[in-house]
């Protein structure tokens, strides 16, 4: 028998469904204890909403639509009034329509109300009293009147976690780009171009084995990399830049740095996009103009030369052009750049920024852009095309270019051409963002790509423009798209764990620990200054939906045999210790193949025959390298990195020539490849939408590698769906009302067993009925991952989270240490105030502690303390009754810094210190925070 695949608007299989957010019903939408009112419960158009005590009328009864964005109350839907985009604008009630663009909202995982149509958020305007009215703002989760409780609004489809920040070493001025050359060695390449006379300006190059071995790359000191500054003056950016003015920082006119390399399948050359800083200072201010090229190196990477441009400012770029900027405001251009190789649909996709900024060097607006081009153009000037207005209908070379921002709320996903930036346009940056005549900020900006081979979608992640603009730090986020064709970014939400206001960001596979580009359910997310403990960092971040049943349809089934057959005709086949390609199906049990899933978004492929496994060696750069062959070997307990693959479509994009699915391997990132030439063994190939037409690099056909799987027998395993019970909370110390998750069998009479990770201390699962029982101890949300098997081994999942609140014992109590840091204001006090962004920061010296007088004798059993950078890799958790004699309730020696949250402790006093006895860093001991729970 056959198997037809529906294929997705990206090219995956749907979704099984849509992306659950939850049941919509009516229920209230409230920020500091009062109730978004419908004012007098009118139905007129235009009737006005306010804050009101709660009450439980109509009036306060609020219905979300997540198809269509609306809000609704008595009939009417929340609207911005007259379409504005000024900062302060009232909502209002008015007839529903679902064309009306202002009548788009998204209640998002950080607590904001997002109105599709402004980019900006819902805030209550002044103080939170009866009364109150609401309108457009900033959007800033850290403020306090942006952020609403709306039970009844559709609930996050997605859950995310985060583990604990792990230091790397050297950090650069541009994310790290990780690749691998033609022979399997892996590179990751990075840079930086100082602005002074004598400073560094240089092409970084590390390699080794994987990103966590490589060290410096000979190339890095050789041909154009050990100094760009001719490379950079000379490039066709170069060529037109202008010197700043006399006096300046700046001492060259052009800036260049790599950013984004990808290796030639035809001819193993090396391609990247170059970010340009060029003509410093144009109206004397402090910054200057942006472009991207595009070079290219014949030698791996020792010499480049810059070829021409890719994607360049629809505005002028000249210095002092008054006539194009006549205002007090100008463009800088196009750069900053992040480059995605998307091989499902054969495009280049470079995700890049602009800066709106004040010619008096005030103040700035980030806005996000995306160009592309066809991979088979291999980057050439006249390839590249801009998304505008909804379509990729502009040259890459000085054509336009719209503002993208977050489609929730069922918006366009980008910034109509009316509301974009206006270089006639009268007032400041703060002023025409206040006004609504220029988009806010791009909570998009600098955006950071990798497919989500678990989720089946786009993932991506941004630079933090809010943390950077006030200097706090404040949680990461995450956005996903089903096709990078249309852009249609929502909010996943944002990991709590990882607060950072980073300009650098990347993803990467920490199974193979050399690919950016495809990722699973868990992979490290990096960060390059300004992270939440130190200067570089990682954590492991995991992204749930809230149901495996929400995960998206595959062209396989567990359970059934498949063959699997290229567009050319060939046949895989097992012959004894090796595959073959045979022309056409003939039956045999060789050429049956079952699917199995890894549980984070991979799969083996296992001969039905002999049980073996299709892999690639592992133990170097021969298991990556082009024509690596493929071999059938015995699958242990857990497969290897070399026997796990993707499923990616083909969408036949980017002058592709035909569709199919391509099985890539996790170790290598290249394509399975079943090659009709003779003697050509089975081998994995580097993706391509385009037959090579020469003789060098790889020359094996597109259609080698687009496959399709026809089902052949078996039976298909059973289908285990856990139902989420939506995000719990809970009184610490107060026994929970039961909770009782469900799960169903696609077979009758399966027996289910239950288990959960990430419950609260104090809570247990019953595995048998799948009931939560029990009194929460300590503080903050976790993130509970059930998992429920019947008795054949089939599983489902479901993830939620779950927050016990507790009282913050310290919370305002009289704090005292050993040592104040010289020459600063940050003070014992500061540690134990609520405020997130204040510290204490002790002297550079051990040991040093800090102490809070808890006001009474307590039982303590939590103490959650978050480090700045300069954190204890020894310390201890005291508690006393007298503040002289001192009990010692946990004791460590590897401590980690970042948000160290200490639970299951046994203790009790008046008295609580952090004792600090070995330092991380050659500075003191610096403490974000200081919280104390118990009884």
């Amino acid at each position: 028998m056959s198997v037809s695949v529906l294929l997705g608007p990206g090219g995956w299989p749907a979704h099984a469904a849509a992306r659950a957010h939850g049941t919509a019903a009516q229920g209230t939408v409230t920020s500091g204890g009062r109730c978004l009112d419908d004012a007098n419960s009118g139905t007129a158009d235009g009737n006005p909403v306010q804050m009101l005590g709660c009450d439980g009328s109509a009036a306060q009864a609020w219905t979300w639509n997540s198809a269509d964005g609306s809000v609704q109350a008595l009939g009417k839907c929340l609207q911005v009034t007259g379409g504005s985009r000024a900062t302060g604008t009232p909502v209002e009630l008015w007839s529903c329509s679902a064309a009306t663009a202002e009548q788009h909202f998204a209640h998002l995982p950080d607590g904001t109300i997002y109105s599709a149509a402004s980019g900006k958020c819902l805030a209550v305007q002044g103080a939170v009293v009866d009364g109150a009215g609401i309108g457009l703002a900033s959007c800033d989760p850290s403020q306090s009147d942006q952020v609403w409780q709306a039970a009844s609004a559709p609930a996050p489809a997605d859950v995310l976690s985060s583990g604990t920040p792990v230091n790397f070493a050297n950090p650069d001025d541009t994310p790290a780009d990780v690749y691998t050359d033609k022979n399997g060695q892996f590179y990751y390449q990075s840079s930086h171009s100082l602005y002074g006379a004598k400073d560094s300006r240089q092409w970084d190059f590390d390699t080794g084995s994987d990103f966590d071995t490589a060290t410096t790359a000979p190339i890095q000191n050789s041909g154009t990399n050990k100094d760009t500054t001719a490379l950079c003056n000379n490039s066709p950016t170069g060529l037109t830049a202008t010197y700043a003015p006399s006096g300046s920082g700046y001492a060259e006119r052009n800036y260049c740095d790599l950013s984004g390399v990808w290796v030639d399948p035809d001819s193993g050359d090396w391609y990247g996009l170059v970010h340009n800083e060029f003509t410093p200072q144009p109206f004397g201010d402090g910054l200057h103009y942006d472009a991207i090229d595009y070079a290219k190196s014949t030698d791996q990477g020792h010499t480049w030369t810059i070829e021409g441009h890719a994607v360049t400012s629809p505005f002028s770029t000249k210095r002092n052009d008054t006539t194009q900027f006549p205002g007090a405001t100008y463009y800088y251009g196009d750069g900053d750049q992040r480059l995605f190789v998307d091989n499902a649909s054969g495009y280049f996709y470079a995700f890049y920024a602009t800066r709106v900024l004040d010619k008096s060097a005030g103040g700035t607006v980030w806005l996000q852009h995306v160009a592309r081009a066809p991979i088979s153009a291999k980057m050439a000037t006249a390839s590249w095309q801009k998304w505008y207005d909804g379509s990729w209908s502009q040259p890459g070379v000085g054509g336009k270019e719209s503002d993208v921002i977050p489609a929730d709320g069922a918006g366009p996903g980008y910034v109509s051409p009316a509301g974009d930036y206006a270089p006639a346009a009268t007032g400041t940056v703060a002023a025409q963002v206040a006004a609504g005549q220029m988009p806010d900020n791009s909570q998009l900006a600098v955006m950071n790509i990798a497919w989500d081979s678990y989720l089946g979608e786009y993932i991506g992640t941004p630079q933090n423009n809010v943390a950077q603009a006030t200097g706090t730090l404040t949680p990461l986020h995450f956005y996903a798209t089903r096709s990078l064709a249309t852009e249609q970014w929502t909010d996943l939400g944002l990991v709590t764990g990882d607060p950072n206001g980073a300009w650098y960001r990347w993803m990467l596979d920490p199974a193979n620990r050399t690919s950016s580009t495809v990722v699973g359910r868990t992979f490290r997310s990096y960060c390059a200054y300004y992270c939440s403990t130190d200067t570089a960092e990682y954590s492991d971040i995991t992204i749930d939906p809230s149901s495996s049943a929400n995960l998206p349809a595959t062209p396989v089934t567990p359970g059934l045999t498949y063959t699997v057959a290229a567009g050319n005709g060939q046949v895989l086949t097992q012959s004894g210790s090796t595959l073959t390609a045979t022309t056409g199906a003939n039956g045999s049990a060789a050429q049956n193949w079952r699917f199995q899933p890894t549980g984070d978004g991979f799969w083996t492929v296992v001969n039905s025959a002999t049980g073996q496994a299709l892999g690639v060696d592992t133990g170097g750069n021969a298991g990556r390298a082009w024509g690596a062959v493929v071999t059938p070997t015995a699958l242990g307990a857990t497969p290897g990195v070399g026997q796990q693959w993707s499923l990616q479509p083909s969408t036949s994009g980017g002058s592709g020539t035909g569709t199919g699915i391509r099985l890539v391997n996790r170790y290598s990132g290249l394509a399975l490849s079943l090659d009709a030439a003779a003697a050509r063994p089975v081998a994995t190939a580097p993706q391509r939408s385009w037959n090579n037409t020469g003789s060098a690099g790889d020359t094996r056909p597109e259609a080698a590698q687009l496959l399709a799987f026809s089902a052949t027998g078996g039976t298909a395993a059973d289908t285990v769906t856990v139902a989420s019970p939506g995000p719990q909370s809970a009184a610490a110390g107060t026994a929970i009302t039961p909770l009782q998750l469900s799960a169903t069998d696609s077979a009758a009479g399966r027996t289910l067993r239950y288990a959960a990770t990430g419950l609260p201390s104090g809570l247990s699962l019953d595995p048998a009925t799948g009931r939560v029982t029990g009194t929460p101890t300590g503080n903050g949300t976790s993130t509970v991952a059930v998992t429920v098997t019947d008795t054949t081994g089939a599983l489902g999942t479901a993830s939620f989270t779950w927050s016990v609140t507790g009282t913050d014992l310290a919370l305002g109590r009289p704090t005292t240490a050993s040592s104040v840091q010289s020459g600063t204001s940050d003070t014992p006090d500061l540690a134990t105030d609520g405020n997130p962004g204040t510290r204490w920061s002790s002297a550079f010296s051990d040991p040093q502690w800090l102490q809070v007088d808890l006001g009474a004798t307590h039982a303590v059993n939590e103490v959650k303390l978050t480090w700045e950078a300069a954190y204890a890799t020894a310390f201890q958790i005291q508690t006393s009754t007298d503040g002289t004699t001192w009990t010692t309730i946990y004791s460590t020696t590897t401590g980690t810094g970042g948000v160290q949250d200490l639970t299951g402790l046994t203790g009790s006093g008046r008295y609580l210190r952090m004792y600090g006895t070995q330092r991380a860093t050659g500075y003191g001991y610096s403490l974000w925070s200081l919280e104390v729970y118990g009884g």
